[in-house]
């Protein structure tokens, strides 16, 4: 991922601010994996998008463009915070999803590892999908159909190619899972038209994905005659204690092994309760419980064990100890 990438960025800390003043931080919300579309509510739907999560506070001091852990990446897009400077506003509070599209318009999520990791951020676009906060009034009580309503009207007003509106679709969500699917997309998010914006996780907002992925804490590396075969992989359960899961062969060119070689912490003993059992002709190698990656796969096995892993990329925009199993949930219960 490389060296600027991989190199600790400036977190925003949240402190008290005068009654009425925009605040500093706001925590993102977060979608629930759902099993299925839900069959009551009045709900609305846009495409995920496969990118880095990121909010956009603007007020007299200029932009600051914030991950959703919290971690100021401005300087990282300076093509990006010189466009969201024209925004006519004294005053904002933006979410959305930054990306870098391919020729078919599509977002590429290895296109964008690349971008960070060559500090090239030029192309980086971001999609929009809400309003918190404008000039000097608090949006979050507000419906989503209103707060969506008043983030269009703000971007209908200026022409700048780097930011784009995420539309929304009226259509069947099952057939808009088909759609995706066939256009290889990641899913679809629904969200509860009616619902205010509330930080963290959220049953009214939620993720219908075409395959299963998710974030991993790597625990450690695996190495063969031949090398480095495979990263250990492991989530955090409640309690704190990270428990092991399964591995995936690693997807590195030879900048981006050095860079996650750079990162990794050796320790001693294994940060897994439940290490895997040592194998003959090979060494594990534990890390400190710090890199996150995101790695698609086909199922859980009944033992809470990954079956056939892909690596994907790794995850600088998060936290490693926010990565837990993702519970899939009913939406209409």
């Amino acid at each position: 991922m490389g060296r600027w990438a991989s190199a600790r960025s400036t977190r925003v800390r949240a402190t008290t601010t005068t009654s009425g003043a925009m605040p500093l931080l706001i925590e993102p919300q977060l979608a629930t994996l759902a099993a299925h579309p839900p069959s009551r509510g009045d709900w609305q739907y846009e495409i995920k998008l496969d990118g880095y999560r990121m909010l956009a506070r603007i007020d007299c001091d200029g932009v600051r463009l914030i991950t959703r852990n919290g971690h100021d990446w401005t300087t990282r897009l300076p093509k990006l915070r010189d466009a969201l400077a024209r925004l006519p506003v004294d005053d904002v509070w933006l979410d959305g999803e930054v990306v870098v599209l391919d020729k078919e318009g599509r977002t590429d999520f290895n296109a964008l590892q690349n971008a960070f990791d060559l500090r090239s951020t030029a192309n980086v676009t971001l999609y929009l999908f809400d309003l918190l906060w404008l000039d000097g009034i608090d949006r979050r009580n507000e419906r989503l159909m209103t707060r969506r309503r008043l983030l269009r009207e703000l971007l209908e007003v200026i022409d700048e190619p780097l930011i784009r509106f995420s539309e929304n679709f009226d259509a069947d969500p099952t057939q808009l899972m088909e759609a995706a699917r066939s256009m290889k997309l990641e899913g679809i998010i629904g969200k509860r038209v009616d619902a205010p914006y509330r930080s963290g996780r959220s049953t009214t907002w939620i993720k219908l994905k075409c395959g299963r992925r998710q974030a991993f804490v790597v625990g450690g590396i695996s190495r063969g005659s031949a090398g480095v075969d495979s990263l250990m992989l492991g989530v955090f359960e409640q309690g704190g204690r990270l428990r092991y899961v399964g591995s995936v062969p690693p997807y590195f060119r030879s900048r981006q092994a050095a860079a996650f070689l750079a990162r990794a912490t050796p320790q001693h003993e294994a940060p897994f309760r439940n290490p895997p059992r040592p194998e003959r002709d090979r060494e594990y190698l534990w890390l400190s419980p710090e890199i996150v990656v995101e790695v698609s796969f086909r199922e859980w096995t009944p033992r809470g064990e990954l079956r056939h892993t892909k690596f994907l990329a790794v995850r600088h925009d998060k936290s490693a100890h926010d990565v837990s199993m993702e519970a899939v949930t009913d939406p209409n219960q």
